[in-house]
């Protein structure tokens, strides 16, 4: 009758100190995966709330506006950043700031300010902020067109290619970061540089 044969010591030992090696390789790979996945899914949210802004603008013909909101009601204080959330609004009484209004979005309703979107803050350590044609506000026209408020007068103005965009950072600092750049009609795309070729920066 044969017995059944276990691991001796050395190879029980060899098959952990394999193990380890493994680990240590395929572990920073999924943890480098997980945080491109968030950033890529942060970013299209992102992205998929201009994109609707921009279309409810051309569809009503009015100014729609994009902000930094951390309670979900009112645009933020400057300085604020965009991953503690943001709101999208039509802007009805043309003042940039958003008003919150339970009726604001019945029809007949010309004075008040209607919410379209209320995001809440992004997960993890992201932090997404505005370059500075775009620090607190990013809005469109009935035509589709992107308008700024970089000096935060609350008076629009024509968007700058090389300061409206948006960078997206995390844990690993600038060496992965992402961004999203707008261009003065109001389209979105990724980048992984600044418009004008410089690298992205973190705070």
């Amino acid at each position: 009758m044969k017995r059944a044969r276990g691991f001796t010591l050395i190879e029980l030992m060899t098959t952990i100190a394999v193990l380890g090696v493994v680990l240590g390789i395929a572990v920073p790979g999924v943890r480098q995966l997980a945080l491109d996945n968030r950033q890529s899914t942060q970013l299209n949210l992102f992205s998929s709330t201009l994109a609707m802004a921009r279309s409810e603008a051309i569809k009503q013909n009015t100014r729609v506006a994009v902000c930094p909101s951390s309670d979900r009601l009112t645009c933020a204080s400057a300085g604020t950043g965009w991953q503690a959330g943001w709101i999208a609004y039509v802007d009805r009484n043309s003042d940039l700031m958003h008003t919150a209004s339970p009726t604001g979005c019945n029809e007949g309703v010309s004075t008040l300010d209607c919410q379209l979107i209320a995001q809440g803050t992004l997960s993890g350590s992201s932090l997404l902020t505005g370059a500075s044609g775009v620090p607190s506000l990013i809005g469109y026209d009935g035509s589709g067109a992107a308008f700024c408020d970089a000096n935060q007068d609350r008076i629009p103005e024509s968007c700058q290619s090389s300061t409206t965009y948006f960078t997206l950072c995390d844990t690993r600092g600038a060496s992965s970061a992402r961004g999203l750049s707008v261009s003065t009609t109001g389209r979105t795309s990724v980048i992984d540089k600044k418009p004008d070729g410089s690298a992205l920066t973190c705070p």
